[in-house]
């Protein structure tokens, strides 16, 4: 017999549930709407925020809804809109099943829907007829939008479009401050893109110290005459000349903008781009240690005082930070550390850089050479929140030093404290004399807006902490100056011939950099320059300039650029006695700036080291090696002879290294 079979006689238990008639369908209407919603806000979110960008919000916005209304009230009318209510069933029963629960009646299955249920459901259905209607409406914009791009990108990408020349900017910061700065300029130019070209072509370069922006605002970003050499017919620039300087405070901007005199460039302070606060940072172990010795509080909330006292007294922790006459997060740190001094005393620095990308580039080459022990008596820096974070992540700006960021273990660890300043950043605009340009104005005020909408860095939430005027700043320059220790000493510069061997004379790479020593000078020290070679045999040593101090600096950096190369080399042990002779009091430091060939001159059984012990005139020697030969040649240091510096790719970074030097451990 065909059909079924029915079941057994006494069997009572109950049959398998069956979905009602219908049931499958609904459910899968259910699923397909839900997903077309889902899928849709998913897919054209990317599209909106792309055209948004484009066309600006409100535009995007106002044509979304209109368009979305205008359908809605389409889907709303005849045939289509029943079809379209039958299939958007399922949300609404949907909704008053979330809304209400099913509730089942005597008889099993479920009571009827009220009256105000099937308003519930009706207007559930409209609600989603209206947000496909939208959606479709941003379809209706965004779609061919995105078509259009797209294909706009592709034959940019087949047929490259000819461009116009854009227009070029220069803008210049603190070398901290500049991959941060480069990866937000490079994101603003290609937002900024039209038809594949690039309207603008923005460089970031380093901003000069505080006296030499001052200098270089006030005679057309000109450098001091002193760099000019002989009769050029040019003079000399701070590389390309700035549009926008991105400074590290107001109060340092302010400071340059009071201090340019009348005729010079115009700086319009703007707002802040950025938002950071000076950290003691140290490496991770050092950092646990300190904290256990930390009274009980919130974590960041200990004064400067207690802070300093436990890094200071308890661990005897040398603290670093970048040199105050060349950056400005330096000279904010010494006004921070002003208080401390009569109670703790200046610490002792034994890392001495010109910012804070150098120091911390001096930090990361110890580490790598360092192994535990020393590790152990690593120092702490204080420098700017975001420079730390950038230092573990291995992306802080120094050409000079290790790619990667540091392992874990020399990782720095950042205190805050509400003692230690904040930075703001400003926006700089510089107008320069007779020279309006409406284009370079609004492309400098399109990128400063960019700029403030998409902040460089941020130090994030905490307790708020001061910023410096112009006048703590400049009390914090004077009395630093005023604590440096005195340097008296003779230059000697050797002028045998394979100082001026081409391709590339060492004796011009001089003359172009040591005017960079100016701003380590004080009014206090005194500087004298010789000159020193072997001509027809005879060690011959020529007095160039008498002493001089800040003030006729000058005067001392125009002698080095006229200095000519005569001879050969002549040993070093010679012009030390020759100098004895004229250095007058005792006490002088001797620093000899040579290419290393001297080291090969010396008489047989003469020792650089003999000389000066019987030299009671000449209180320590100090040689800048330049070129290839560097320091392999030199012999040991030890007595009087205190250090042999390669300069390296850098040769001005290695004269000022040297001048602190001479300040000894009791520079501040």
């Amino acid at each position: 017999m065909s059909g079924s079979t029915p079941p057994p006689a006494g069997d009572s238990s109950p049959e398998p549930d069956a979905d009602p008639p219908g049931v499958p369908s609904v459910k899968l209407r259910e699923i397909a709407a839900t997903a077309l919603i889902s899928g849709g806000v998913t897919a054209l979110f990317a599209a909106l925020t792309d055209s948004v960008r484009a066309l600006g919000p409100g535009l995007v916005l106002l044509v979304c809804a209109l368009i979305g209304l205008a359908l809605a009230a389409l889907l709303t009318m005849g045939g289509f809109a029943r079809r379209l209510r039958r299939w958007l069933e399922p949300v609404g029963a949907a909704v008053v099943r979330r809304r209400t629960g099913g509730r089942s009646v005597p008889g099993g299955g479920e009571r009827p829907p009220r009256r105000r249920h099937r308003r519930l459901e009706r207007f559930a259905a409209r609600l989603s007829t209206g947000y496909l209607g939208v959606l479709l409406g941003a379809a209706v914009v965004t779609v061919p939008w995105g078509v259009v791009q797209g294909g706009t990108w592709l034959s940019h990408r087949i047929w490259p479009p000819d461009c116009d020349r854009p227009l070029e900017l220069r803008v210049v910061t603190a070398p901290e401050n500049m991959t941060v700065l480069r990866e937000s300029i490079a994101r603003f130019t290609r937002e900024k893109l039209v038809n594949g070209c690039a309207p603008y072509a923005i460089s970031v370069g380093v901003a000069p110290s505080i006296d030499e922006l001052t200098y270089a605002f006030g005679d057309n970003w000109y450098r001091d005459d002193a760099r000019q050499e002989g009769d050029e017919p040019f003079r000399r620039l701070y590389g390309p000349r700035a549009d926008a300087w991105v400074a590290t405070s107001t109060g340092e901007a302010e400071l340059v903008a009071n201090d340019v005199g009348p005729g010079g460039a115009a700086l319009d302070i703007g707002p802040s781009v950025a938002s950071d606060r000076l950290v003691i940072g140290m490496i991770s172990g050092r950092a646990e240690k300190v904290r256990k010795e930390l009274p009980p509080g919130p974590p960041n909330s200990h004064s400067l005082r207690v802070l300093w006292e436990v890094i200071r007294s308890k661990f005897a922790m040398p603290v670093n930070y970048p040199q105050p006459e060349l950056s400005t997060a330096g000279l904010v740190v010494v006004f921070d550390l002003l208080p401390l001094s009569s109670a703790v005393g200046w610490e002792q620095r034994d890392l001495v850089a010109e910012s804070v990308s150098s120091l911390l580039c001096r930090v990361r080459i110890a580490s790598r050479e360092n192994d535990d022990e020393e590790l152990d008596q690593s120092p702490a820096l204080v420098v700017p929140l975001h420079s730390l974070r950038e230092y573990n992540d291995g992306r802080f700006n120094d050409p000079h030093c290790p790619e990667g960021a540091p392992s874990g273990k020399t990782k720095l660890q950042a205190f805050l404290s509400p003692g230690l300043s904040r930075l703001d950043y400003p926006f700089v605009t510089i107008g320069w004399p007779n020279e309006r340009n409406a284009e370079r104005d609004a492309a400098l005020r399109l990128l400063r807006g960019w700029l403030v909408a998409h902040p460089l860095f941020n130090a994030g939430p905490g307790q708020e902490t001061a910023m410096r005027d112009p006048r703590e700043l400049r009390i914090a320059r004077g009395r630093f100056l005023a604590l440096l220790p005195r340097v008296d000493a003779e230059i000697a510069l050797d002028v045998s011939g394979s100082m001026a061997e081409p391709p590339r004379s060492l004796l011009t790479q001089l003359r172009e950099t040591f005017p960079g020593i100016k701003p380590l000078i004080t009014p206090r020290d005194d500087f004298t320059l010789s000159s020193f070679s072997t001509v027809r045999g005879e060690s011959l040593v020529r007095r160039l300039h008498p002493a001089v101090g800040r003030a006729q600096f000058d005067s001392l950096t125009r002698m080095v650029a006229g200095t000519k190369a005569e001879g050969s080399d002549a040993p070093i042990s010679d012009m030390i006695m020759n100098l004895n002779g004229r250095s007058g009091a005792p006490g002088r430091a001797l620093v000899v700036v040579t290419d290393g060939g001297v080291f090969n001159d010396e008489p047989t059984g003469a020792s650089i080291g003999a000389t000066l012990a019987r030299a009671p005139n000449v209180s320590a020697l100090y040689v800048l090696a330049l070129g290839d030969n560097g320091c392999d040649r030199s012999p040991p240091r030890e007595g009087k002879y205190r250090e042999c510096v390669e300069a390296g790719p850098d040769m001005q970074q290695a004269l000022r290294h040297v001048i602190s030097s001479l300040r000894g451990k009791d520079r501040p």
